[in-house]
């Protein structure tokens, strides 16, 4: 009996803490009320490796929907440079793939990396904003990223940061229209 009710503790915990992640978005809507902004929380000044977003309009002459998972990683301000015989040039870099629980993998050997400097200046900034289908919105709505990488260099995903970000997905592709 102890473990039934356990069981059922269990459940009803995972339920109820996966609509506290619905909460945690941040929404934003456009004064006349045609664009719909959704963010995965996060601090701009300690970003995670991995975040949601879905932005999309209602206005009939410019209907859009964006949704996005962005996969970020810092690395060493150099790395994103090659060594020429004029100088250092930026590196024109490709290449997400993305490992999940059950082992599958995502791979796009095509997606563009695009890169920026931290406030400081001292450390480099890889970005990948993966625009989300109707096909991977399932993927990552049911699977939990372990890790990820843009052009070659690795990024763990924490458990707890997978099961947001999955939850996270799955909140979005629930919204509704106003």
């Amino acid at each position: 009996m102890r473990v039934i009710f356990l069981l059922l503790f269990l459940a009803f915990y995972q339920n109820a803490h996966a609509q506290d992640f619905c909460n945690l978005l941040k929404k934003e809507v456009s004064p006349d009320h045609t664009v719909y902004d959704y963010a995965s929380p996060f601090d701009p000044n300690e970003p995670p490796a991995v975040r949601v977003s879905r932005s999309y309009g209602t206005n009939p002459d410019y209907v859009t929907d964006n949704f996005f998972i962005i996969f970020q990683m810092i690395n060493p301000l150099e790395s994103i440079y090659r060594k020429t015989d004029t100088g250092d040039i930026e590196k024109e870099e490709v290449k997400l793939i993305v490992e999940f629980e059950d082992k599958s993998k995502y791979v796009d050997d095509t997606i563009k990396i695009t890169h920026d400097y931290t406030n400081d200046r001292m450390h480099a900034i890889r970005t990948v904003f993966y625009s989300l289908n109707e096909k991977s919105i399932k993927e990552f709505a049911t699977k939990k990223i372990v890790k990820f990488s843009l052009a070659g260099y690795a990024e763990t995903v924490p458990a707890d940061s997978a099961n947001a970000i999955q939850h996270y997905v799955q909140c979005l592709k629930d919204v509704k229209k106003d």
